[in-house]
């Protein structure tokens, strides 16, 4: 057993975690707040009277962009956080953005008076990025360089904090599904989603009248969006468990579930947030870009679509 153990161990850090997936998913991070503070000028997400009230403790207020160039310089703070997340976008020097980029999603989601969840979760797993950014010696985070001499040190500790993120994912979608059951009536018997969709604050826009308005008076449709979503959500939780092929299989369902929110309430930054935990979560480390052959090692899948189009077009940016 104890030998098994250390095979598998070993194998664990002989895998090199800092591939061009972790660079997209990083980068869908940063486009959700490019989106947020590009759309959404000062004196809509900031309050003047709450600005300064809401921090967790004085001693992070030091290190807040925000806090420290104070209220009547925000935009700014606005100008310099872009900055910042075009360069993640761009993948440049990840040693020296990981942490940049932490600050301006943690800075935001602490002193903005107008957030949600895609705020929240950008804040945290940039900071849980941090060690693999850090250890991250490439000089852009789209190219894949063969490890020449691998590291296990610094791939296991990488590959550690990416885990986390995949926990992370998988507990934010376990409790997303399973406080559905008993918190609101609603979604046990299947009517939660005509509620919220004709919501008239928060329900869908007005352009998809013609689509949603006879659909959310057929019990089948309610009721198969409600309890689907509950169902979805803890199989995603599920992923966690399944084989990394199982796991991907997954990406394409879950993606869909968060664009139809996005088209449904508006929410493009919390899609972008959370697609970018998603790769995180699902896309194994090796999956292949554009143009290269898969090799074939244990627990590797095939990348998608989609994904090698987004890599095709950084490394060109990149360029």
């Amino acid at each position: 057993m104890y030998t098994k153990i250390l095979r598998a161990l070993d194998s664990y850090a002989a895998v090199n975690p800092f591939t061009w997936v972790y660079g997209l998913g990083r980068s869908l991070l940063a486009l959700g707040t490019i989106i947020t503070l590009t759309f959404s000028p000062p004196d809509i997400l900031f309050d003047a009277q709450l600005f300064g009230k809401m921090s967790l403790s004085p001693s992070f207020e030091s290190f807040n962009i925000f806090f420290l160039l104070g209220f009547e310089q925000l935009p700014y703070a606005y100008a310099a956080s872009l900055g910042v997340l075009l360069l993640v976008v761009s993948g440049v020097f990840p040693r020296y953005t990981g942490v940049l980029h932490w600050l301006v999603t943690y800075g935001l989601f602490q002193s903005a008076s107008l957030v949600e969840g895609g705020d929240q979760i950008g804040s945290i797993l940039t900071m849980l990025l941090v060690p693999v950014t850090l250890l991250d010696n490439r000089r852009n985070h789209w190219v894949n360089e063969p490890q020449a001499q691998p590291s296990y040190y610094r791939n296991f500790v990488a590959r550690g904090a990416l885990t986390l993120i995949a926990l992370q994912m998988a507990v934010l979608y376990f409790h997303a599904g399973v406080e559905k059951m008993y918190k609101l009536e609603e979604w046990k018997n299947g009517t939660a989603v005509y509620y919220f969709f004709n919501d008239p604050l928060f329900g869908y826009p007005d352009w998809m009248q013609g689509l949603l308005a006879e659909a959310l008076t057929n019990a089948y449709v309610v009721t198969t969006l409600t309890w689907g979503t509950i169902v979805l959500e803890i199989a995603l939780f599920g992923a966690l468990f399944m084989s990394p092929q199982r796991r991907y299989q997954l990406l394409w369902p879950a993606i869909g579930f968060h664009l139809g929110i996005a088209l449904v309430f508006g929410l493009v930054s919390f899609l972008l947030a959370m697609a970018g935990g998603l790769v995180l979560y699902m896309v194994p480390p090796q999956a292949a870009g554009p143009g290269r052959k898969k090799r074939k090692t244990l627990g590797e899948s095939s990348s998608s679509t989609t994904a090698a189009s987004v890599y095709a077009l950084a490394q060109a940016a990149a360029a």
